[in-house]
């Protein structure tokens, strides 16, 4: 028995596709698989509803495969299924599986294990249809490229025509069989058709971003029914929600999508929608927000679009003007451009806590001034961002040797024209972002340490380090009447500026394999708890094995002084350096919050913030949805960078919202 048979005989078509042609190329062997998938592999049954593919995407419907595509990783494994199936597939899969680098466990990926979140362009595939993408294909040069892409389209036409069998068989609206006939290869003549080709090119993705959603599809607007809109988007976000799919970017252009959007995700958790705020954004746009942030859901998310495009046209001088108003996120929140980007996101983490904690155990009993001190620090800091970046091009490096990712190939520009696989550096830029952990517990510890040993001098560093590990209630006290982050207060803010000026600069050490550079984002997400977990009691009052920050906003309950202090603070420390994007997490009363939002974003977006993420649950809300969680399964909550179902998170993470400051 073949490998090819093997694989066939378990049921398992991506990998009997993959091992298919023996001998092929990587591109030809992974768009074969691909295709084998398309063409046998169970789909989602259709139950109600004008939009198809719906529910649960193919590469992740069906349980019965151990073997299937990933948008990111490209394949992804249930090493467990598989063993069940087959030792001797396991054991073709593993030598396969371990062709790339895996850099995982390294205690500094804090929030970042090799993702790729990108989104095809959406706005080309609506204008030319898939069929324009087959006539760019045609007409390549003979050779593997073109043929695992012709492989990769037919593997298309066979999903839509499986698609379109399974809609007649249920007995589906006639509209969306019509619709689906000509979706996604012609253009739309309507909404509702942009929105169905759209919505099955997200799922050929792998259901990943859905890219500027109300730039995209205004061009098929023909003035219909705001209900409409809001069903049919709300239609498309539960299949973003139900696939765990990412971000959408609304802005900076406002129009009826844009409300119909805002209007959708009320209630909802995905995607992550990060709305561009310009200097005029109209009332009635910040009205609307206010009304679904009301419903406690997070979203959207606000972005200063002036300041994104100034650092982008300052770091990325190259980038045409009619490129840099395609501006987009992905992922959590990091920084894109439509259609046009390859962005490690997160590559990797930085777990800047751990950095000073490893440190100061080491080192502090030999410094002797604070300056000595710290510079020592950022010394440690360089050396352990360089060994990430290094890291993370060996695996950039293996990846684009063996793990060719063909949907984006194909979707992607500049991939087709330039012949070049998406992760080979087809994509126009190409660039890798590394999140940076525990920075603002960084500052708060550096902030004592300076006081209490070389200002003060009230104790030695043995001292220090055996009474902070004791959790020694003076010591926790004499900490807590130190200038501490949050409350617009120099003495602590300006060392969190020093910190990210130098951190920032760090990234500049290593150039991105294939081309491009490292950049930092500062978004959590769910991993803040986790990156604390083996960290002993760091000096800003934080318990052995607590979690660290979960924003660049204060450690809960330091910011004391209002939410016009805790701004002015994170706009201090320079967030604009931090260009794959600075994560702020801020609660807000409800009865608060439609008054003062206008003017709380304009103010920190002017004084230099970036993002804002606005959390509108009262104290009593989340120790009641602890307690009951049967009663509050639809609540959600943003959390370092993206929206999560509040009983989803962990007790952990669960306190650490209830401990934000309610503003």
């Amino acid at each position: 028995m073949t490998d090819h048979e093997l694989f066939l005989s378990i049921n398992e078509p991506f990998a009997a596709g993959l091992f298919e042609l023996e001998g092929a190329s990587p591109m030809i062997r992974f768009a074969n698989a691909l295709k084998r998938f398309w063409e046998s592999a169970a789909l989602p049954p259709y139950a109600s509803g004008r939009l198809y593919p719906s529910g649960r995407n193919i590469f992740t419907f069906s349980g019965e495969y151990a073997v299937k595509p990933h948008n990111s990783n490209v394949f992804e494994v249930n090493w467990s299924l598989l063993s069940s199936k087959s030792e001797r597939a396991c054991e073709l899969m593993r030598a396969e599986y371990d062709l790339v680098f895996k850099f995982y466990g390294n205690p500094h990926t804090v929030g970042g294990m090799g993702w790729t979140h990108s989104f095809p362009n959406y706005t080309r595939i609506l204008r030319d249809g898939l069929s324009g993408y087959e006539a760019r294909v045609s007409a390549l040069e003979d050779g593997d490229f073109k043929q695992s892409l012709l492989i990769l389209l037919e593997g298309i036409k066979l999903y839509r025509a499986r698609c379109l069998e399974h809609l007649r068989e249920q007995n589906a609206p006639s509209e969306l069989i019509s619709a689906l006939q000509r979706m996604p290869y012609e253009t739309p003549k309507s909404f509702y058709e942009a929105l169905i080709s759209l919505n099955f090119c997200y799922y050929l993705d792998g259901c990943d971003d859905i890219g500027p959603i109300d730039r995209t599809l205004l061009p098929y607007y023909k003035g219909e029914d705001i209900d409409e809109l809001v069903g049919l988007f709300r239609e498309f976000f539960k299949n973003v929600d139900v696939n765990d799919g990412w971000s959408g970017t609304l802005g900076p252009e406002y129009n009826e999508l844009t409300r119909a959007a805002i209007r959708a995700i009320k209630n909802g958790r995905r995607p992550n929608l990060q709305l561009l705020v310009t200097k005029d954004m109209p009332d009635w746009v910040w009205q609307e927000c206010a009304d679904t942030l009301s419903s406690s859901c997070g979203q959207p998310a606000f972005y200063n679009y002036a300041l994104y495009t100034e650092r982008l046209r300052l770091l990325m001088p190259d980038v045409p003007e009619e490129d840099m108003r395609r501006i987009a996120f992905g992922g959590c929140t990091e920084t894109m451009f439509e259609g046009l980007s390859n962005v490690g996101s997160d590559d990797a983490g930085i777990n800047t806590a751990l950095v000073l904690s490893d440190y100061m155990r080491r080192e502090l009993a030999s410094r002797d001034s604070y300056e000595d001190f710290y510079l020592g620090y950022v010394e440690e800091l360089r050396r352990v961002i360089a060994e990430v970046e290094d890291l993370v091009n060996k695996y950039r490096k293996t990846r684009a040797l063996h793990r060719p990712a063909l949907v984006r190939t194909l979707l992607v520009d500049d991939c087709i024209d330039t012949r070049t696989e998406f992760n080979r550096g087809g994509a126009r830029y190409v660039y890798s972002v590394i999140n940076i952990a525990g920075v603002i517990n960084v500052i708060d510890s550096l902030s004592v340490i300076r006081e209490l040993i070389y200002e003060k001098k009230l104790y030695s560093p043995t001292e220090f380090i055996s009474l902070m590990d004791a959790r020694d209630p003076d010591f926790l006290h004499e900490a807590k009447k130190c200038a501490s982050y949050g409350n617009d207060n120099d003495r602590a803010d300006l060392i969190g500026e020093k910190l990210i000026s130098d951190i920032t600069a760090a990234f500049d050490q290593r150039e991105c394999f294939p081309r491009g550079k490292f950049y930092p984002v500062a978004n959590q997400f769910t991993t803040y708890a986790d990156a604390g977990r083996n960290i002993p009691a760091t000096p800003d009052g934080r318990g052995a094995g607590e979690p660290l920050c979960d924003s660049l906003g204060a450690i809960h309950n330091n910011d004391r002084k209002g939410a016009t202090a805790l701004l002015n603070s994170v706009a201090k420390l320079g967030v604009h350096r931090i260009i794959g994007t600075p994560t702020t997490n801020i609660r807000i009363s409800k009865k608060q919050l439609a008054p003062t939002l206008p003017s709380l974003v304009k103010t920190f977006f002017e004084a230099g913030g970036m993002q804002l993420q606005v959390s509108c649950l009262s104290r009593e809300e989340i120790l009641d949805a602890m307690a009951h969680p049967e009663k509050y399964s639809s609540l959600v909550v943003r959390i370092g960078g993206f929206s999560e179902y509040f009983t989803r998170i962990s007790p952990d993470l669960q306190q650490t919202v209830l401990e934000r400051t309610e503003h």
